[in-house]
């Protein structure tokens, strides 16, 4: 017997309710998956920042809030929705 008719088998003899929590742990997989993919798809286009970089970046927001000089949420999305069509 192949893997696959050995694990066809198996899950025949089970109950729903096992079969139920196996494609509950399948979507799980999947959704992690996906998470990773694009995590890795975002991290080929972010350049690398070391740990300094990145307070920097962030104190520097803090100090754009602070003032005023920032945009909103919705502004800031019209605009990739204009430049990139989403």
């Amino acid at each position: 017997m192949s893997t696959l008719e050995n694990t066809i088998s198996i899950l025949e003899l089970l109950p729903e309710a096992d079969l139920l929590k196996i494609q509950d742990f399948a979507k799980k997989l999947s959704e992690r998956h996906k998470l990773e993919a694009t995590d890795d798809a975002l991290g080929q286009l972010l350049k690398p920042m070391s740990a300094e970089d990145f307070i920097q970046d962030i104190e520097a927001a803090e100090i754009q809030y602070a003032t005023g000089k920032y945009s909103s949420a919705e502004e800031v999305f019209n605009g990739l929705e204009q430049r990139y069509g989403f």
